[in-house]
């Protein structure tokens, strides 16, 4: 789908929805130049500030005007909690800043677009129907293997009710089996995960890894879509850390109406 310069991807699964809003931003359609061309989102990759607030505005247009929030990621386990009873969207989100150091977040708030910003790592989206709760979990190799989206799944649980077997997930653009090396993978990844490196190189699969984790938690594997884009292999399209190393940020983002 295209609107102007700027691309989305969407998930059919997520698509099909009423009230839900999503969209994987291709990195085409901004503002930014170089190394970050074109629509960088990412505040820690490099690229001018005021850049990168101009193309979260081109976002923020493209969404509706709601409020974005956007996450300081650090690469952790902990996941932000929002629930309605307690927070405003208008007051939840400061222009321009990313209040909270966290790397996913669940909410059950109408008109506030959670944002996760990638270049290689994953994105999972998550939306439970039942109980209009959505999530946005980035998780890259360190997040797969600590199993932040299995953990996300127990929070919608745990906090809000959620049904594993009624929610629904999204994987989206990130690095694929065909390109995700691990030459340290014997002191980086625990061994338990190494069933998922390939019997004749290493190579790890973190789609199947995450698609696996949420299955455990009991998501349906028929809930479970994967974009099954390899950000290294299709870097015309999406920013790659592994194949650029100077890159932006492409931004993936969800919400409920």
């Amino acid at each position: 789908m295209e609107a102007g310069k700027i691309q989305i991807r969407q998930f059919d699964r997520l698509t099909a929805e009423p009230g839900l809003e999503h969209a994987v931003f291709t990195r085409q359609g901004g503002n930014s130049t170089g190394p970050f061309d074109s629509l960088n989102v990412g505040m820690n990759s490099g690229d001018r500030a005021k850049i990168i607030a101009s193309n979260r505005k081109l976002i923020i247009r493209q969404m509706g005007m709601k409020p974005h929030l956007f996450l300081n990621q650090v690469h952790g386990k902990e996941i932000q909690i929002l629930k309605k009873e307690d927070n405003d969207p208008a007051e939840t989100v400061e222009p321009g800043g990313e209040i909270y150091t966290a790397d996913g977040i669940i909410t059950d708030m109408e008109d506030l677009v959670l944002v996760i910003q990638v270049a290689d790592c994953q994105a999972v989206m998550f939306y439970d129907p039942e109980k209009r709760v959505i999530a946005n979990v980035h998780s890259g190799w360190r997040g797969s293997v600590g199993n932040i989206a299995g953990a996300c799944v127990d929070k919608m649980r745990t906090v809000f009710g959620c049904r594993p077997e009624r929610i629904l997930a999204g994987i989206g653009p990130s690095l694929g089996p065909c390109c995700a090396e691990f030459i340290h993978y014997r002191t980086e990844i625990p061994k338990h995960l190494w069933p998922y490196k390939a019997a004749d190189r290493d190579y790890f699969d973190f789609w199947q890894m995450t698609a696996d984790q949420l299955k455990d938690k009991g998501i349906k594997a028929g809930n479970i879509e994967n974009m099954k884009t390899c950000t290294k292999c299709n870097t015309r399209l999406f920013y790659s850390y592994r194949e650029e190393k100077t890159t932006g940020r492409f931004a993936c983002v969800i919400a409920m109406v």
